[in-house]
């Protein structure tokens, strides 16, 4: 525990989503992995009405810090996200790009910006192999946050910072967990929120 150079399973994100296979699959994320200390991950996904994650709605880069271990110490990650393209950054410095003539197209509705840390279950299919040396419970920590909106991007997010200009589409699913105080748009919420269990945990407990 507290070991940034050991290997275990997890991700340490902050993307952009919509509502996944339902309806509209947009996503961009930059993800801190436990399969190597200097690893950043970066992907895009597009797809709609598909029933399940296939790689042709997916498009990734790896970057490896030369020299530095990006669990140890805050570090600042950035996306910059326009119609001609996606580019990633570490520190300031480019590290990835996605152009808008790429196979997979750039996504092109609104979303919500999500940063959480999460393992892929069991299997460690994603996120590091090494899932044997993971001790719970675990957590990551962002230092700060700012987001700016494109000059040319005259409806989002609504301008008073509400959910004013939102359409149906864009708050289909939008729901993060059970205690988050969000109406859940489309099918029903199936858990509850457990106001008893501690609030970082809450998401957790049917």
């Amino acid at each position: 525990p507290g070991d940034p150079n050991i290997n275990g399973n997890y991700v340490s994100t902050m993307f952009v989503y919509r509502d996944s296979k339902v309806r509209h699959w947009r996503e961009i994320d930059i993800e801190v992995t436990g399969n190597t200390p200097n690893s950043v991950t970066m992907n895009v996904l597009n797809a709609d009405y598909t029933l399940m994650w296939n790689p042709s709605i997916q498009a990734t880069k790896e970057f490896h810090a030369s020299g530095k271990n990006v669990r140890s110490e805050f570090s600042t990650f950035a996306f910059e996200w326009l119609p001609s393209g996606i580019t990633w950054y570490l520190d300031g410095n480019v590290i990835g790009q996605h152009p808008a003539d790429s196979s997979l197209k750039v996504p092109d509705l609104s979303t919500k910006i999500i940063m959480n840390l999460w393992i892929f279950s069991d299997l460690w299919d994603f996120g590091g192999r090494e899932g044997f040396n993971n001790r719970y419970p675990m957590h990551s920590e962002y230092d700060w946050f700012r987001f700016y909106r494109w000059d040319g991007d005259t409806s989002y997010p609504c301008n008073d910072a509400s959910t004013s200009c939102l359409t149906e589409d864009d708050q289909f699913w939008s729901k993060n967990n059970p205690c988050d105080g969000i109406p859940q748009s489309g099918a029903p919420c199936e858990t509850v929120c457990n106001q008893d269990a501690p609030k970082e945990a809450r998401m957790f407990y049917p």
